[in-house]
């Protein structure tokens, strides 16, 4: 009885795992901003929503504030992403490397140290005030998605947050998936987020 009882579990497991896959939309199905132009889109950048269901950012969603992030392009081609954030009570800074695919807008990151591959999409954005980011995770069996909203300022129109959670929604993130982070004063007043790096790990 306990080995059919494993064995139902396993079955479970496996197919739940399943299902999580097939959730998860392909880089074909995501719209990337048409005539992308990556030497616009470069530069400062705050993080001011976030939709995600992997399940660290469910747990610490309330902690989270917004994020200085700094993205620059290469000699290489790739584009240099630097996130700065809080681990225990201290700043850090941590960089990867986003290499682009043959669809401008579209970004891959793969780490071989935590075994993950990301694929990052500028969905939307007028260069000058805001963009809209869709992010895929896979780690094994498991995919976790996330959506981001951008602004070159810490100050955001109300409009165009409720532009951010459409957007998440249109995407199947539920309400409790989505926050609208606060503003801070300080340069570096974040936990580390999804597309911070951790994301990216």
């Amino acid at each position: 009885m306990m080995a059919m009882g494993l064995l139902w579990m396993g079955l479970a497991l496996l197919q739940a795992l399943e299902t999580q896959g097939q959730s998860q939309e392909s880089p074909q199905e995501i719209p990337v901003q048409p005539d992308f132009l990556e030497d616009k889109f470069v530069g400062t950048w705050y993080s001011v929503g976030l939709a995600s269901t992997f399940p660290w950012f469910l747990k610490k969603k309330a902690e989270l504030m917004m994020c200085k992030t700094v993205l620059t392009p290469e000699a290489d081609g790739t584009v240099n992403f630097t996130a700065t954030f809080v681990s225990n009570n201290q700043c850090e800074t941590r960089t990867s490397l986003l290499r682009k695919t043959q669809q401008p807008g579209h970004y891959v990151y793969k780490s071989i140290k935590w075994g993950s591959e990301h694929n990052i999409f500028v969905v939307e954005t007028n260069y000058e005030e805001y963009s809209l980011l869709y992010t895929t995770k896979t780690k094994g069996n498991s995919n976790f998605n996330m959506a981001t909203l951008y602004s070159r300022t810490k100050d955001v129109r109300p409009e165009l947050k409720e532009r951010f959670i459409s957007f998440a929604k249109s995407h199947g993130f539920t309400e409790d998936t989505i926050v609208i982070l606060p503003k801070t004063v300080r340069s570096c007043t974040c936990l580390d987020h999804p597309l911070g790096p951790q994301a990216l790990l």
